[in-house]
């Protein structure tokens, strides 16, 4: 008798544990996995290569593309000329390309000199880059944006809502990346 009591107990407190477990997944379910298009961009605070405080909300108003990178990745390297390129066409037209570097002064290089700042700035003018640079060594944009990859870019609309997120390198100065954003600028 004991033994069945035991056993109908035990398998209350598992079904009991079953249905904690998935009510939690449940309710969980939104905080993994990439951010739904139309969604707000969530806000985004950093700091540039001089150490002024910026955040995203300064950009409210204007089309964002808001790129996640470091300079250990190749993809990531491979991808800012064009994004440079990006930046020169159509700058003038109101877009706003940002580079969030998330770069950790622990993934310098042995024997670099310079902190994290410097290191960064060097990378950058070495590349020609002349589109603004945030720093998150931290890598708090990569939890608020749940960034599985590098590099990961979000276009921002004007009202500050995603419209594309795109993980890996991509042509952004070539159709029809371009063009959306073209499309973008002019609504």
């Amino acid at each position: 008798m004991c033994e069945r009591t035991c056993n109908r107990l035990f398998l209350g407190c598992v079904l009991i544990a079953i249905t904690i477990l998935v009510a939690i997944g449940w309710t969980e379910r939104g905080r993994f996995g990439p951010l739904e298009t139309g969604a707000r961009a969530p806000a985004f605070e950093g700091r540039t290569l001089d150490g002024r405080a910026v955040s995203l909300e300064e950009l409210r108003g204007r089309v964002v593309v808001l790129n996640v990178w470091a300079t250990w990745c190749a993809p990531c390297v491979r991808e800012l000329p064009a994004l440079e390129r990006l930046h020169r066409a159509l700058a003038p037209h109101g877009l706003a390309v940002v580079g969030v570097n998330v770069d950790a002064a622990p993934a310098l290089p042995h024997g670099a000199a310079q902190g994290l700042e410097d290191w960064v700035a060097t990378f950058v003018e070495e590349l020609g880059l002349t589109f603004p640079i945030w720093l998150d060594a931290e890598r708090e944009i990569e939890k608020a944006y749940r960034i599985t990859g590098l590099p990961t870019t979000f276009v921002i609309d004007r009202d500050g809502r995603i419209v594309r997120q795109d993980r890996g390198a991509v042509a952004w100065d070539q159709p029809p990346h371009s063009t959306q954003i073209r499309e973008l600028l002019e609504r």
